[in-house]
């Protein structure tokens, strides 16, 4: 083989090689944005969910205990009885969760 030739196969190598690095790099830049939107993502959705616990233990009834499993034992209430507002949250609660699940099950 010709030196002319390898040095022409070694700088196509060399292009494809800084092709592929570059396109590592955008790739890298491209993640660690989506890791930081999804953690600023999880920090939000923590403070919702130490809110709603807050405003939980406000509304509880005095004479229910929390048993181990972190639910109480007071007489459970009905349905009907959810004000609008409680009803929105607790949907907009139930969306993040699957929300979250089906993040988690794609990665």
């Amino acid at each position: 083989m010709q030196p002319l030739a390898i040095l022409d196969g070694l700088e196509i190598k060399l292009r494809q090689l800084n092709a592929t690095a570059d396109r590592q790099r955008a790739d890298h830049e491209r993640v660690v944005a989506e890791n930081q939107q999804l953690k600023q993502a999880l920090d939000r959705q923590t403070g919702v969910v130490s809110s709603l616990k807050d405003k939980l233990e406000r509304h509880q009834p005095e004479n229910a205990k929390p048993t181990e499993d972190g639910t109480t034992d007071a007489p459970s209430s009905d349905p009907a009885d959810l004000s609008k507002e409680q009803r929105e949250t607790i949907d907009f609660c139930l969306k993040e969760v699957d929300r979250c699940l089906d993040w988690l099950q794609r990665n």
